[in-house]
C-alpha cells in the first residue's frame, strides 16, 4: 500500500489507506480515541473505535513518528480536509522524548529566543510551516519569471578578496595564507557576467553583512534575490522589470498560498502598475506635508520610510512606492550619477508597506567614470583590477537590483521579526543551531 499525504485522503473515500507523520494531538473521549497526525501537507484526524485500535493509541505521545492504516471516510464536520481515518493499526517508528522543548501544538507561548535555541523543533509549528511554504513560492516565482524573460541563473563566489561596498561590513576569513572575506553582495560578479556576454543574469544565494545591528529588520546572513541586465536605457528599465515581477509573484502567491495567507490573516492583491515614484530631491516637500523636516542629502530612517509608505497608500492607493535618485553619498561607487545633478544618482529603493525591500539602479559602464567614482569614494581602482578589466573591453549600459527574501516574506505575512523568515537565522549573537 502506498503512503498518502494528509491532503490526499479525501480522494479515497471508503478505501483502505496508509499514512505517516508526527503525532500532533491525542484525545481520549469515552471509548474512542481521536489522534491528529501531521505531515508535510498538513494534518489528518484518525478515529480509533475498535478495542485493538484504542489500545494502540493509549501509549502515543506528542511528536512520536508513526505509520497508520485504516479506511478513509468523508466527514464534513472534520475541519482537517473534511475526512477522517477509521483506524485499523498505528505503529510508532520513533518515540519522542518528553517534555518537548517547544510547544508544537501552539497551546502555550514559548519564549522567543528559546524557540530559536531549538529551531528544528520550532519549525514543526504551523507558523513557520506556512512562512516557508510561501517563501518557497517567492523563490520559484523569481526563478521562473526571470527565466521566461531571458535571464540565466548564475552562482557567484562567496569567498572574495574585497568588498563591493567598502570594508566596514565584511566578515574576514582565513583563506590558506591569505585573508579573504565573505561576500556582502554578488554585485561585481553580476556585472562581470553581463559584460561576459550573458547580458541577463540572476542569483538566489546568501549574502553576509558584518553590521552590528540588532533590529527586527536585519540579519547578518540572508538570502538575496539578485538580478543584473544589460542594454538598458536607464534605471527605469530595471524598475519596470521589478514591477512586473511583483505582479507575477503576487499572482503566484494567491494561486498557491491561500492557506498560508489565511493562516496569518494576510492579503496580497496583485499590485497596479506602474508603481508611484518619488524623487529624492522631492522628499523634503513630501515630509513637510506630514510635519517633518528633511534635508536634501539626509539619509532615510524607518520613520521616514513609514511616512513615504503612508503617502503612497493615501495618494496613490499603492502599497509599493519607488524612491529614485538617491544621493551619491548614500550609494556605492558603481552607481550611475544622475546627469542633470551629479549630487544624485540613478539608484532607487522600492518600499513595500513603508519598508525597503529592494535596492537597485543603473550602474556605471564607462571605465573612466567608474575609476573616477571609486577614487572619489576613497578606493584604489588598482585593488579592483579583476572587476575593472571587463569594463575596458566593452561593457553595455546595465543595471540591476537585489531583494531581501526574508524581509519580503515578513512584509507579505505581516510578521514583525525578520528572523522568523530564516530557517536558522544568523544575527548579532546567534551562530547556532
Amino acid at each position: 500500500m502506498t503512503r498518502l499525504l494528509s491532503n490526499q485522503f479525501a480522494e479515497h473515500d471508503g478505501q483502505k489507506v496508509e499514512g505517516a507523520g508526527w503525532i500532533h494531538g491525542v484525545r481520549d473521549v469515552k471509548k474512542l480515541f481521536f489522534v491528529v497526525v501531521r505531515d508535510r501537507a498538513g494534518k489528518v484526524q484518525l478515529i480509533a473505535k475498535t478495542p485493538a485500535a484504542v489500545d494502540a493509541c493509549k501509549n502515543l505521545g506528542l511528536e512520536d513518528v508513526v505509520v497508520f492504516k485504516g479506511t478513509a471516510k468523508k466527514n464534513p464536520s472534520v475541519k482537517m480536509g473534511g475526512v477522517e481515518i477509521e483506524l485499523e493499526s498505528i505503529d510508532v517508528l520513533s518515540k519522542a522524548a518528553s517534555p518537548l522543548p517547544v510547544d508544537i501544538a501552539g497551546k502555550t507561548d514559548t519564549n522567543f529566543e528559546h524557540r530559536f535555541d531549538h529551531r528544528a523543533m520550532d519549525l514543526r509549528r504551523d507558523d513557520p510551516q506556512s512562512i516557508f511554504r510561501l517563501r518557497h513560492t517567492l523563490c520559484s516565482a523569481f526563478r521562473e519569471f526571470l527565466t521566461e524573460n531571458g535571464f540565466l541563473e548564475i552562482h557567484t563566489p562567496k569567498i572574495i578578496a574585497t568588498g563591493t561596498e567598502g570594508g566596514t561590513s565584511l566578515f574576514p576569513v582565513t583563506y590558506f595564507e591569505k585573508q579573504a572575506f565573505l561576500a556582502q553582495s554578488p554585485q561585481f560578479y553580476k556585472q562581470m557576467l553581463v559584460g561576459a556576454g550573458f547580458e541577463r543574469v540572476f542569483e538566489i544565494a546568501p549574502v553576509f553583512r558584518a553590521e552590528e545591528h540588532n533590529t527586527p529588520y536585519h540579519l547578518n546572513e540572508y538570502i538575496s534575490l539578485d538580478l543584473e541586465m544589460g542594454f538598458i536605457k536607464d534605471e527605469t528599465d530595471v524598475m519596470k522589470l521589478c514591477e512586473d515581477f511583483f505582479s507575477y509573484a503576487a499572482k503566484r502567491v494567491n494561486e498557491e498560498n491561500k492557506p498560508e495567507l489565511d493562516h496569518f490573516n494576510a492579503r496580497l492583491d496583485v499590485p497596479k502598475t506602474p508603481f508611484p515614484v518619488v524623487r529624492y530631491w522631492d522628499l523634503p516637500k513630501l515630509f513637510e506635508s506630514y510635519g517633518k523636516k528633511f534635508g536634501s542629502n539626509e539619509d532615510l530612517t524607518r520613520e521616514h520610510e513609514a511616512i513615504i509608505g503612508k503617502w503612497a497608500l493615501e495618494k496613490h492607493n499603492s502599497r509599493f512606492v519607488f524612491v529614485d535618485n538617491y544621493p551619491s553619498d548614500h550609494r556605492p561607487a558603481y552607481t550611475m550619477p544622475f546627469e542633470e545633478n551629479k549630487a544624485f544618482t540613478r539608484g532607487y529603493d522600492l518600499l513595500f508597506d513603508g519598508i525597503e525591500i529592494v535596492t537597485g539602479g543603473q550602474r556605471i559602464h564607462d571605465v573612466a567614470l567608474l575609476e573616477k567614482r571609486f577614487k572619489a569614494k576613497g578606493y584604489d581602482p588598482a585593488k579592483f583590477g579583476f572587476y575593472f578589466e571587463v569594463f575596458r573591453y566593452g561593457m553595455p549600459p546595465h543595471g540591476g537590483q537585489a531583494i531581501g527574501l526574508e524581509r519580503l516574506t515578513t512584509r507579505i505575512l505581516g510578521i514583525q521579526n525578520v528572523r522568523e523568515a530564516a530557517f536558522f537565522p544568523r544575527d548579532r549573537t546567534r551562530v547556532t543551531p
